[in-house]
């Protein structure tokens, strides 16, 4: 049976600045990937059967790629892609559920389809460290490496 993932989080941003964080380029590139792996994001096509690419940099200097289709985008609020690396055989789904609570954010992100539990805690781990990762992303302007977004207060 297949293992799903499920986490919810909030963030002082509104949905739209948020959603924004998975289709724009510069937006996802600026938080993508763990704590100590960073993502490039370098193909986005944010349209419904358009395709992304994320690309892994390890600190040993192995780089490895993620990409998929989106499959639903329904700005503010909900978006689902595909989630497949290309060393892997599993496609999975991430489903993304974003609510405006006071001008905050709540988000229910499902990452599901993992063929083990350990393929799920592994992104779990993974999940986790982006999220926080966006979290400072959009409470701070702050892109990762230490670069600034430009207007950053």
């Amino acid at each position: 049976m297949p293992h799903t993932l499920e986490m919810t989080r909030t963030f002082n941003a509104p949905p739209a600045r948020i959603f924004a964080c998975f289709t724009n380029k510069e937006e996802w590139s600026g938080w993508a990937g763990s704590r100590d792996v960073p993502g490039e994001i370098t193909l986005l096509e944010p349209r419904v059967g358009g395709r992304y690419r994320m690309v892994m940099h390890r600190p040993d200097g192995v780089e490895m790629a993620v990409g998929g289709v989106f499959q639903v985008l329904e700005e503010p609020s909900r978006l689902a892609f595909t989630w497949k690396w290309e060393h892997g055989q599993d496609t999975t789904l991430i489903t993304i559920f974003l609510r405006d609570v006071d001008g905050k954010t709540e988000m229910h992100f499902r990452h599901e389809g993992f063929a083990s539990e350990d393929d799920r805690n592994n992104h779990n781990k993974g999940w986790v460290d982006a999220l926080d990762k966006l979290e400072a992303f959009v409470a701070a302007g702050k892109r990762q490496k230490g670069a600034v977004l430009e207007g950053a207060a």
